[in-house]
């Protein structure tokens, strides 16, 4: 109860030091003499708070958005490398990715590409004849995986 005490005193603060409708709230002897009137008036004014604040933040989205599509039209009329995805980051080949120098043979070239059909053991990890998985450390030698709470495996 103090924990919730503390957490509401708190909000409410805050609630009083960020709301430009401070003056509509009504004075706090009055929740003693109309209790029912005071939450009802604290109430509409924290409904005209949340919309204020509702209406600021769609007008700093709709500053971004109106903000990316003149860059857009900027890039176009400039003749410049359209940016797609996210900030330029975008899926690409092996190719693009990694270099033609450590392009190995059995990566396919795009996702979804065929490849040679075979599925290949991890050199890391594997299951032994007991049934039981295993690693390679960095010796080399195979030690079983461990179990920590019966969960990881």
């Amino acid at each position: 109860s103090v924990l919730f005490s503390l957490a509401s005193i708190v909000f409410i603060e805050n609630f009083h030091r960020s709301t430009p409708f401070v003056d509509r709230l009504p004075p706090a002897r009055e929740f003693w003499s109309h209790p029912f009137k005071f939450v009802a008036t604290y109430g509409h004014v924290y409904k005209l708070h949340t919309d204020h604040v509702s209406a600021e933040t769609a007008e700093r989205r709709k500053k971004k958005v109106d903000d990316v599509q003149k860059r857009s039209r900027y890039r176009k009329a400039h003749g410049l490398e359209d940016e797609q995805g996210l900030g330029g980051w975008t899926a690409k080949t092996n190719h693009d990715s990694l270099g033609p120098a450590l392009v190995s043979q059995d990566l396919p070239d795009q996702i979804g590409a065929p490849s040679s059909g075979k599925v290949q053991p991890s050199k890391a990890s594997a299951v032994t004849d007991d049934g039981k998985s295993s690693y390679a450390d960095f010796e080399g030698k195979k030690r079983p995986i461990k179990k920590w709470l019966g969960i990881w495996e």
